[in-house]
């Protein structure tokens, strides 16, 4: 009778759930359907690609969605409209070109996910405030994520091993896209109804805070003296640098960034019973972590802007000012206001990830113009200097075209150059883009280093391949890494590490090795590295039972020094003919 009543309460909270959220779990079911849909055809299409981002995006803002609606007396069905012509507009504003997809909206997809659970943090706060109601709500969120990760993971582990069960037991074979698709049903359905039945509507009335012996302990002996830890490691580098008057290395950013959010984090879970409680550390937190924290704040701008003054603005670094500019306003805030809202913290954050994610401020723009100023300066400095430069100054090069490449904003150093080189390199490999630009530049290295890599690519124009006298044409690609893909019929190729060999099987029996290194060598001595004749790239070998042609189209060299130089991977074409007689 128990066990019915129990399965009674768990179906009157789901429809009780569903009732709440219908949007957003009618959202997470179709999402769930189109996955698994997905997963079945086992498609790799762009659209899907976009689809799917677009339903993983819309979970956390439709919930956060929710909760605004429900602050006001009427229920406003119209903020639904916004969110979801918010979610168009992102499906939209993805490419529909796989060689398009850029990291730009990959890293735009994360700072719209990061926005949207911040404000899942806040959203029932925009009118109404208190430091007890908001500590309970987020006690809340996190008891809600922990429990419905737990029952999903548990739920999960269940099928799959009732599955393994019945494959081992009954000789019943699944196949392995099944694992899979288990898993999207739990994050997707269960998760996502498991995580919304545990929030109460009336948030607001919640004042009384339950502060456990356990999250005292927490913050108190695990939290604090980690902070205390990491201010004495960071005072001690400040020391250190300060003594040797050398400036701080970039890493140092990322400790003090993460020293910051630490702090930030403790300060919410005490700050509804900071003058309470009768703890000494939790007391004096604040105001002294704030204090102690400044001087590294300083530091923090001087790291960062030594990386930009040198090699410009990338993501990266945009995103670390940004961030240091954040924590300096909200160390200034809890100093000096009085209100102290915590929500302000993920409120700030949030409003910050949807700023620096579009618009001539953003991180893409800012970072591609700061790039293109890069390029020109880099480049007249070596052009001034008759295309001589160090090493570490030619791979800066490479790095700036390098990263315009992956932005697909290269064109726009053709006012540089005086043409553009996207059109004048015809080819949408990255690597051999920035290779090409650079050797028709012709840039000598005037220092002793010289363990870097060369990049060797055929002459694609008048490039022919003749398979006349031949059985089997097929590409291959070769690095130091035996790969089972790279095989022809039943001959096998691997590239042997560091010898500039490449070793040929018949089934399991190794039957002779090709010797790269009088093509290498060849190659190491010519003044171009792009668009080679293809007799250079090009080697047959004669064995017992068959012969081969290999010609080259691109080659990856490590150059050691200037006499010994590794093969680490190439792009070829094999041809083969077996002798009658080969069995």
């Amino acid at each position: 009778m128990k066990l019915l009543i129990s399965l009674g309460e768990i179906s009157q909270k789901t429809k009780n759930t569903f009732k709440r959220f219908p949007i957003t779990l009618i959202w997470a079911i179709i999402g769930t359907l189109f996955c698994l849909y997905v997963s079945e055809i086992e498609a790799n299409e762009v659209f899907y690609g976009r689809v799917i981002l677009t339903f993983i995006l819309g979970v956390s803002w439709l919930i956060a969605t929710r909760f605004l609606e429900e602050q006001f007396s009427n229920n406003k069905q119209w903020i639904f409209l916004i969110t979801l012509v918010f979610l168009f507009f992102f499906y939209w504003h993805l490419p529909s070109d796989e060689a398009r997809l850029e990291s730009i909206y990959i890293t735009r997809f994360i700072l719209f996910f990061i926005a949207g659970h911040l404000l899942v943090l806040v959203a029932p706060f925009f009118f109404k405030w208190t430091k007890e109601t908001y500590f309970n709500y987020l006690k809340t969120v996190f008891v809600a994520i922990t429990r419905s990760l737990l029952f999903s993971l548990i739920l999960y582990l269940g099928f799959v091993l009732a599955l393994l069960a019945i494959k081992h037991l009954f000789s019943v074979d699944f196949d392995g896209k099944r694992f899979l698709q288990i898993f999207i049903v739990c994050i997707g359905i269960v998760n996502t109804w498991t995580y919304l039945a545990d929030f109460p509507k009336d948030i607001h009335h919640q004042n009384k805070i339950d502060y456990g012996k356990a999250l005292e302990v927490l913050v108190k002996y695990i939290l604090i003296p980690l902070v205390i830890l990491y201010l004495i490691i960071l005072y001690a580098y400040a020391l250190k640098i300060t003594i040797n008057w050398n400036l701080p290395k970039g890493w140092v950013s990322y400790l003090v960034i993460a020293l910051s959010l630490l702090g930030f984090f403790i300060q919410i879970l005490i700050n509804p019973i900071q003058k309470s409680i009768n703890s000494r550390p939790i007391n004096k937190f604040y105001p002294w972590f704030y204090y102690a924290l400044l001087p590294l704040i300083v530091l923090l701008f001087i790291a960062i802007f030594r990386r930009i003054s040198e090699y410009g603005v990338t993501e990266n670094r945009y995103f670390v000012l940004v961030l240091a500019l954040w924590i300096l306003a909200i160390s200034l805030y809890m100093l000096f206001s009085k209100q102290k809202r915590m929500m302000i913290l993920p409120l700030s954050l949030s409003i910050l990830a949807l700023l620096v994610s579009f618009g001539f401020w953003g991180a893409f723009s800012v970072s591609t113009n700061s790039q293109l100023q890069q390029f020109q300066k880099v480049y007249s400095e070596i052009e001034t200097n008759g295309f001589t430069t160090t090493l570490k100054k030619k791979n800066q090069l490479r790095s700036i075209v390098y990263y315009l490449s992956d932005k697909q904003q290269l064109h726009k150093v053709e006012t540089v150059l005086g043409y553009s080189p996207t059109t004048t390199f015809k080819t949408d490999n990255k690597w051999q883009l920035q290779n090409r630009l650079l050797d028709s530049l012709n840039i000598k290295i005037t220092d002793t280093k010289s363990n870097t890599r060369s990049y060797f690519t055929l002459d694609q124009q008048d490039f022919v391949i003749t398979t006349k006298g031949y059985d089997a044409l097929k590409q291959i690609y070769l690095n130091n890494y035996h790969r089972d893909d790279q095989k022809i019929a039943s001959y096998k190729f691997a590239l042997q590490k560091a010898s500039n060999r490449i070793t040929i099987w018949k089934n399991n029996d190794s039957i002779g090795v090709l010797d790269c290194s009088l093509l290498l060598q060849t190659l190491r001595n010519k003044e171009n590295t792009h668009n080679i004749n293809q007799k250079l790239m090009t080697l047959e070998k004669e064995f017992e039972q068959v012969k081969f042609k290999f010609i080259f189209q691109d080659i990856s060299l490590y150059n050691e020094t200037e006499k010994k130089n590794t093969l680490s991977s190439a792009n070829v074409y094999v041809l083969l003919k077996e002798k009658e007689d080969a069995e």
